[in-house]
C-alpha cells in the first residue's frame, strides 16, 4: 500500500485556482452561477502544484478530478472575480457527492437551491470514484480504491488540494458539509474526523448504501458487480449484461428517479469502463468495516421507505448499533431517488427534497453559530 499523502496544503495562493473554470455552465434557477473545473487542467495552467495532482492520481489511482462551483451572485462583477469572491467570503461550503455510476449531474437543482436560500454558501458538486470526468487511470481499479473508505480519502485530498479546509491563521471557521447519496452516502461514513477541526464538518447521507448488516443485499450488489465483470468472456454474457442486466438495473437505481437522472445513469454506465462499473458496485457488498464512535455530531439520515436498494429496516437497525440518535434517522415517502423533481409536479418528491434543503440550511446556522459565538454569547457564558 502506497504512503499515505501528508495531509498539508500545497497551494500558497489557494484562491487562484478558482480563475480557473474550464466552463461558465447556464444554471435554471435565477441568480445562480455555476463553472466546472478539472484538477489536471488547474495543473496545466500552473494554478495548481503539480506535486499535488502527481501525489493525489499515485495514491487515489484517479487520473482527475471534474466539479462544478455554485453559487448566488447579483453583483456586477467579472465572472472572475464573482467565483473568487464567493469562496473567499462564503460562511459554509456544501460538498455534494452522488452515488454509483452517477455524476454531479444527478443532484439537479437542489446544489443550486441551497445556495440561493443562503447566499452565503457556495456548493462544490464533484464526479466521483471513476465516474463521469473524474475517471481511474485504470480500468479495473481495486476494492481498496474504489469502496467508500478509498472514495471518501479521495475526497478529502481533493479538497486539501483546493484548500478548503480552514488554516491555523484563519479568525473565523466555516462548516463544510457533506451531503452524499447513495454509494456517496455510504462514503460519509468513513470522514477522516482527526484531520478536520471540532465542530467543522456535517453530514447528511441520503439513502446511503452501506450495507455491513444486510446479508441479501450485499449478496445483490457482489452478484450483479460478478455479472458485469463478465463482458468480454462471451458474445452471450455481453449481450445478457448490455440487454439485460443494464436497463433493469438502470431502472432499479433510478427508477423513481426523473428522465433526466435516468438518462445521466444510463449514459454514464455506457460510458465507463466495465471494469469500474463492476468493481465499484460489487465493492459496496464486500465491505466489511466496523466503527468505535458511540456518538456522530452533526450527522443526519434520510431513508426512503419504497428503497429496494437501501433497505430501510436492515439500515436503521444498523444506525442504531452504531449509537445514532432516533432524531439523526429521517424516514420519508419515496424510493432511491426521493429528493428528484426535475420537470414533475410530484408533490411527494418535491416535499422531500424542501425538506433535505432546510435540513442542510438548518444544519449549516447550527454549525456557524458553535464555531463563531458572538461576543456577548462569550460573556454571557461567563457569569
Amino acid at each position: 500500500m502506497a504512503n499515505p499523502l501528508p495531509r498539508t496544503l500545497y497551494i500558497e495562493h489557494p484562491l487562484l485556482w478558482p480563475t480557473g473554470y474550464t466552463a461558465w455552465l447556464p444554471e435554471r434557477v435565477p441568480t445562480i452561477r455555476r463553472v466546472g473545473y478539472t484538477l489536471v487542467d488547474l495543473m496545466r495552467r500552473g494554478l495548481i502544484s503539480p506535486r499535488a495532482v502527481e501525489d493525489f492520481q499515485r495514491e487515489t489511482l484517479l487520473a482527475d478530478v471534474t466539479w462544478r462551483v455554485l453559487w448566488a451572485d447579483t453583483a456586477p462583477r467579472s465572472e472572475a472575480q464573482s467565483v473568487v469572491d464567493a469562496l473567499r467570503n462564503a460562511r459554509g461550503v456544501v460538498v455534494f457527492i452522488h452515488g454509483w455510476a452517477g455524476s454531479g449531474e444527478i443532484w439537479e437543482d437542489l446544489p443550486s437551491m441551497v445556495v440561493q436560500r443562503n447566499p452565503r454558501l457556495v456548493a462544490l458538486v464533484p464526479d466521483v470514484n471513476g465516474f463521469g470526468g473524474t475517471p481511474f487511470s485504470t480500468p479495473n481499479p481495486p476494492f481498496d480504491k474504489c469502496d467508500p473508505p478509498a472514495n471518501m480519502r479521495a475526497i478529502e485530498l481533493w479538497l486539501d488540494i483546493l484548500g478548503i479546509r480552514a488554516r491555523s491563521r484563519q479568525t473565523k471557521l466555516r462548516p463544510v458539509i457533506f451531503v452524499g447519496h447513495s454509494m456517496g452516502g455510504a462514503t460519509l461514513f468513513f470522514l477522516d474526523e482527526k484531520f478536520w477541526r471540532k465542530g467543522e464538518v456535517g453530514r447528511i447521507a441520503l439513502a446511503p448504501a452501506l450495507l455491513l448488516n444486510d446479508r441479501q443485499r450485499q449478496l445483490f450488489y457482489r452478484t450483479v458487480g460478478t455479472g458485469i465483470r463478465l463482458t468480454g468472456v462471451s458474445d452471450l454474457l455481453d449481450q445478457l449484461v448490455g440487454k439485460v442486466i443494464a436497463p433493469r438495473f438502470i431502472e432499479a437505481v433510478a427508477g423513481s428517479g426523473s428522465p433526466q437522472v435516468r438518462a445521466q445513469h444510463k449514459r454514464i454506465f455506457d460510458s465507463t469502463p466495465q471494469g469500474v462499473i463492476a468493481q465499484t458496485f460489487a465493492a459496496m457488498g464486500t465491505l466489511q468495516a466496523s466503527f468505535s464512535e458511540s456518538k456522530w455530531p452533526d450527522f443526519i439520515t434520510f431513508l426512503a421507505e419504497r428503497d429496494l436498494l437501501v433497505g430501510q429496516k436492515p439500515t436503521s437497525d444498523l444506525l442504531a448499533s452504531l449509537h445514532f440518535h432516533p432524531d439523526q434517522i429521517k424516514l420519508v415517502s419515496g424510493d432511491h431517488y426521493f429528493f428528484s423533481v426535475d420537470g414533475r409536479a410530484d408533490q411527494e418528491h418535491v416535499q422531500n427534497r424542501n425538506h433535505v434543503v432546510a435540513h442542510i440550511l438548518a444544519m449549516h446556522l447550527m454549525m456557524h453559530d458553535r464555531l463563531n459565538p458572538r461576543p456577548e454569547a462569550k460573556t454571557r457564558s461567563l457569569r
